[in-house]
């Protein structure tokens, strides 16, 4: 199956993390960074339910719905996804309703484990597999699932290629694959906290991605303190019991974040704690911070 070349085709940025990390923000965030570029962006999230419905307060559905200038969001969930799917095979979408209304596909959906993982990524990545396939953006930016289950979504087209031998099934599994490991048109995004347990899931998250794809994923340390540095011996004798807890907290976080350095899974960067006082300012301030970061990594 042909792949459309990367002048040609949009990027991908994946970003995934722990749950309650700040993943979706982060997202929104690499959005609005896109944007700043002059780039079309469309923010897509995965799942039955919006997330960016209620934060951004917008009607949030499978149809682009306009957020900012140059970004626009969608939900995509597996049924609609694979009724989608399965469409450009049937050709008829009436043929399409009524083999999904059938039970027997539900029992092939069980049967295959696979086959809703292809949809969501069939999906993500039609326009470099179809040239009648058209999404007018420059990058596509994926609110993915959180780090298990989006790691049972980047495997299922390597397995599901093993399962279908041959045929168009096996064809486009593999060109997903290939697409997937293709750094000039995939990037990965994964955000952590500073924290011990988020930070053991980043660093093994981090190898599986590389492992899987050959592409290393970008690391974001989200929710860092910012606290002035002080001498050791004026360290624990701040005016206040909150500024030794800041404190304390900050210290392990330079600490995990020092453990995160040394584990080799990728490129760290840090994002600031920002107070939701208001959700556009505070998405706005993670951008500047993102920008920052691409700005030190070129």
């Amino acid at each position: 199956m042909k792949i459309n070349s990367a002048s040609t085709a949009h990027r991908i940025v994946f970003v995934t993390g722990k749950g309650g990390v700040g993943k979706s923000s982060v997202a929104a965030a690499t959005a609005l960074e896109f944007a700043r570029q002059g780039k079309s962006v469309l923010l897509v999230e995965l799942g039955s339910r919006s997330f960016y419905g209620s934060f951004l307060g917008l009607p949030v559905t499978d149809v682009p719905v306009l957020w900012r200038d140059n970004i626009q969001v969608a939900r995509w969930d597996v049924e609609g996804s694979l009724r989608e799917y399965i469409t450009h095979y049937l050709i008829f979408k009436s043929a399409a309703n009524m083999v999904l209304n059938n039970t027997v596909m539900q029992a092939l959906i069980g049967a295959a484990p696979s086959l809703s993982e292809i949809a969501i990524l069939g999906k993500i990545t039609a326009p470099m597999l179809n040239d009648w396939y058209k999404r007018d953006v420059d990058v596509v930016v994926v609110d993915a699932y959180a780090t298990g289950q989006f790691m049972t979504l980047l495997r299922a087209p390597r397995g599901f290629a093993a399962i279908a031998a041959n045929g168009s099934l096996h064809r486009q599994s593999r060109a997903i694959t290939k697409i997937l490991s293709d750094a000039a048109l995939c990037e990965y995004r994964l955000v952590t906290l500073a924290e011990e347990m988020p930070i053991t899931e980043a660093c093994e998250m981090a190898v599986s991605i590389q492992a899987e794809t050959g592409i290393q994923p970008d690391i974001y340390c989200n929710r860092m303190l910012s606290i002035p540095d002080a001498p050791h011996s004026q360290r624990f004798a701040p005016e206040s019991l909150f500024e030794v807890q800041m404190q304390r907290i900050r210290e392990r976080q330079i600490s995990s974040l020092e453990r995160l350095a040394q584990s080799g899974g990728g490129r760290v960067s840090t994002l600031p704690m920002v107070p939701l006082v208001h959700v556009n300012t505070m998405l706005e301030r993670l951008a500047d911070a993102l920008v920052v970061c691409q700005g030190s990594a070129a």
